[in-house]
């Protein structure tokens, strides 16, 4: 069975910079309850967490080896691929993430690890930061028992050299999602989740550009300073948060 797997966590514990004290176990209950409402194939979520946390929905939890660690920033998020969550597939995913439609082509992965494109990959982004051409991000990420074995073995066994070459700019912290570029697409070849099924799209570069895209969105992801708790600004953001509870 595949396993569903986020995080919960006090970021200004671990050097977050931004959008820390706003998630709690509500999230991660409503990232739950999309996947349940939209899918047909069993799974199992877990939640990584740095203490105990009230859930009203079936989630396993899971502490955090880290603790604490300021100069951590986003890489304690590498957890989440750690090999003792499961022994089957896992598909990683962020709490500030809204399941509106059929996922089950999402859980049933086919590819030893698969991310998404970088919503700055697109015009009209693009063109005025031409560094995101061919870029990736891990919004979304499909991950093979063997990847999450690399993946561990790369975050346990080099982490210092993790904490000095995969920081994220302008934040420069370091950032999980540097070290999985670094690993999977070193020359733009790691499979693009949102390529292969379509209908993965940011809030912030995607939706808010082009509204009729709900039309056809099956996940809608938030990234930076926008959080689902913050829309509700446009007509369209009716439509998404009905998805969000």
């Amino acid at each position: 069975m595949i396993t569903v797997v986020t995080c919960l966590f006090d970021g200004s514990n671990f050097g977050i910079p931004h959008t820390t004290g706003v998630y709690d176990a509500s999230w991660v209950d409503k990232l739950y309850r999309g996947f349940k409402r939209n899918s047909t194939i069993p799974f199992e979520m877990v939640c990584l967490v740095d203490r105990d946390y009230n859930f009203k929905e079936p989630i396993r939890p899971v502490k955090f080896i880290e603790q604490n660690n300021t100069i951590a920033g986003w890489s304690v998020l590498l957890e989440a691929y750690r090999p003792d969550l499961t022994n089957d597939w896992r598909i990683v995913v962020g709490l500030d993430t809204i399941i509106v439609n059929d996922v089950d082509c999402y859980l049933e992965p086919d590819k030893d690890f698969a991310l998404v494109r970088d919503p700055y990959s697109f015009e009209p982004y693009v063109s005025q930061f031409p560094q995101f051409k061919n870029e990736v991000c891990n919004a979304l990420s499909w991950c093979s028992p063997n990847s999450a074995q690399i993946v561990w073995d790369v975050w346990t066994n080099q982490k210092q050299w993790v904490y000095d070459n995969c920081k994220l700019p302008p934040w420069d912290t370091v950032s999980e999602m540097v070290l999985l570029r670094k690993i999977f697409n070193k020359k733009n070849r790691v499979p693009l989740l949102d390529c292969i099924h379509k209908g993965v799209y940011s809030y912030r570069c995607h939706i808010l550009n082009d509204p009729k895209l709900l039309q056809s969105a099956r996940i809608v992801y938030f990234h930076g300073d926008i959080k689902p708790h913050q829309i509700g600004k446009y007509e369209f953001d009716n439509q998404l948060l009905k998805h969000w509870k």
